[in-house]
């Protein structure tokens, strides 16, 4: 069983080995991230045989012979799934046919197929923000995965968390906290609370423990893939978050159509230039 460091070293070494047909850099570090963990579902309804997994799999196909009866068209987020697999397609120069198995890269690995595919892949998307961060951003900077809050926020506590609350990234300079990274490859709608509950006690702690540094107030951002529109939409109303970041703005505004409140998002190549203000 991989440990989350092996997690980790595995999804960074798909990542750098990768295809970027124009060559890495930050402003396509996304289809690194997207080769190496998003994936696509096999949908065999209505002219599909695979979508991408941008949007909960009930959404792409039946999930019940009752909806079959009733599912007697593409849905919008079947035209928007197929939209991005287009799109990707054209990105890597190949066929959509090809797409499924250029795809899912960390999941497909022999020693990970028995593995719980969200765990992992949350693991694996922190690992590969941070990854970025470092490759591509502020050069001065250090970036921990998986932070115990209570080393940097003594005698913290987080509501709804029953146990050792724990930082997704935390980016510090000579050990002073600069910047709090909450990566999220999904959000469930019942998981959202979470940003909400744990972005004002991390500033308030921040503020109580750090005062002496200057600094009015430690920034955090969200990190996600997630496409719901909804969702993002709550994310983004709330005013303790500095930021949503979104591994590909376009596939989410452009690609399918989602503007609205969705064209705040910062885009993945943004927020990695913006860590030089850090």
């Amino acid at each position: 069983m991989p440990t989350r460091q092996q997690t980790i070293a595995d999804a960074v070494r798909l990542f750098d080995q990768a295809e970027y047909p124009s060559g890495l850099s930050r402003f396509n570090a996304w289809l690194g991230i997207y080769q190496t963990l998003l994936w696509y579902e096999k949908i065999d309804w209505i002219g599909y045989d695979f979508l991408p997994h941008i949007i909960d799999a009930d959404k792409l196909r039946p999930s019940t012979s009752a909806k079959k009866k009733t599912w007697i068209k593409p849905t919008q987020w079947q035209l928007r799934a197929n939209a991005v697999s287009t799109y990707l397609a054209g990105v890597l120069g190949c066929a959509l046919t090809e797409l499924p198995l250029k795809f899912n890269r960390l999941m497909r690995l022999p020693e990970y197929e028995e593995m719980q595919p969200h765990n992992s892949r949350g693991i694996a998307f922190a690992g590969l923000v941070r990854h970025v961060l470092q490759k591509f951003g502020q050069p001065n900077l250090q970036y921990g995965v998986e932070v115990d809050a209570g080393e940097i926020f003594p005698g913290i506590s987080v509501p709804g968390r029953s146990g050792t609350p724990r930082i997704d990234l935390l980016v510090r300079r000579d050990e002073l906290p600069q910047a709090i990274i909450s990566t999220k490859w999904s959000v469930r709608h019942d998981r959202l609370n979470d940003i909400t509950n744990e972005c004002p006690v991390y500033k308030a702690a921040y503020a109580r423990i750090y005062r002496q540094a200057g600094r009015r107030e430690i920034p955090y951002y969200v990190v996600t893939n997630e496409f719901d529109s909804s969702r993002l939409t709550k994310m983004l109303e709330d005013t303790c978050v500095e930021g949503v970041v979104h591994v590909h703005k376009h596939a989410v505004i452009d690609v399918c159509g989602l503007n609205g409140r969705l064209t705040q998002l910062i885009d993945l190549a943004d927020f990695i230039e913006l860590s030089h203000t850090w």
